[in-house]
């Protein structure tokens, strides 16, 4: 398992790095650091679920932001 965690990392920061660059080289910095914190966030996220460990759902933080918008252009 720590191989495939090793792998996964690896093959992420790779491409990462490729697309980064390519992201800088157009002068696109803001796209590159949204793109780098992505790539961390989903890096973190796919080693956790490659050692199974169970993630919270992020359902309930949504839920709560979102449903009030909802209800509230519902009624209009």
């Amino acid at each position: 398992m720590i191989v495939q965690i090793v792998g996964y990392v690896c093959l992420l920061v790779v491409w990462s790095f490729v697309r980064i660059r390519s992201l800088l080289s157009m002068q696109k910095n803001k796209e590159a650091a949204v793109f780098g914190v992505l790539m961390v966030v989903s890096s973190i996220t796919g080693s956790l679920l490659i050692a199974r460990v169970d993630i919270p759902s992020m359902v309930v933080p949504f839920k709560i932001i979102f449903e009030p918008i909802g209800k509230m252009l519902l009624m209009h």
